[in-house]
Formats: structure tokens, C-alpha cells, sequence
């Protein structure tokens, strides 16, 4: 009998911790060039987001813990020529997940992509990219 409550008051936690994560969409007005990033982390560890501008250098958007879900907007002065999101994990250099591996996507660019979703996995290689065309 107390095993039954123990496992029927687990699954109640369980249950009450659940968060449900919804996409929302972007509504950008047509004179406004915007381009959004939401990053859902499920990697092991926190997650440093970065933009790429044309000449290779990182511009730094923020971080996102584990676990959570964040918005990014591209700054104006990257959003004006092709850019690239990169996100790489920020464990320590002792970890044993801690390696130069990351997520990067394809050359963007504000005019035609408004929307960028990335859901990062545990196994970054198997993490997915959603753009979309606005």
C-alpha cells in the first residue's frame, strides 16, 4: 500500500513539473526587418548563442540554461547582410562534455528569414533547425 502512494505521488510530481513549451509566431509588420532566434536548450549543459557577421566575427546574443526556452533578436547592423546563428555549449574546459562542437546554420539573412527555431538535444547532432520565410 505505501509503495502504491509513494509511486502515485512521483507520478503526481512528475506530472506538475511537466512545462509545455508552445512556438509562437512572429508578426513583423512589412517596413520592419527583424529576425527572431528562439533557442529551446535540452542539452546537458547551458548553451552561449552567437551571431556571425559576414567577416567571421562572433557577436555574442546571450545564454540559455538548460532546460529553458529563450528569444533572441538579431541586431540591425548584423541583420543587414548574410549572418550566420552559431550556438556552442558553455560547460567547463574540464567537463567531459565540454568540446569546440556546436550548432551553426546556413548563411540567413533578415529580408527572407524572420523565424530561426533551433531545439538543441542532448547530442547537439541530432539537434533540429526550424526557419521560417517571411
Amino acid at each position: 500500500m505505501k509503495g502504491m502512494i509513494r509511486v502515485a505521488l512521483m507520478l503526481g510530481l512528475v506530472a506538475v513539473s511537466a512545462v509545455n513549451v508552445q512556438a509562437a509566431e512572429y508578426q513583423a509588420s512589412d517596413d520592419e526587418i527583424t529576425t527572431e532566434i528562439y533557442v529551446m536548450n535540452n542539452h546537458l549543459s547551458d548553451v552561449r548563442v552567437f551571431a556571425e557577421d559576414a567577416e567571421g566575427r562572433l557577436h555574442n546574443l546571450g545564454r540559455v540554461k538548460r532546460g529553458d526556452l529563450r528569444t533572441f533578436e538579431v541586431p540591425e547592423q548584423l541583420a543587414e547582410e548574410e549572418f550566420r546563428i552559431k550556438i556552442y555549449p558553455s560547460a567547463p574546459v574540464w567537463s567531459p562534455i565540454s568540446d569546440d562542437f556546436g550548432v551553426k546554420t546556413n548563411p540567413l539573412a533578415a529580408e527572407r528569414d524572420r523565424q530561426v527555431r533551433l531545439w538543441l538535444e542532448a547530442d547537439l547532432s541530432q539537434s533540429i533547425v526550424e526557419i521560417d520565410r517571411g
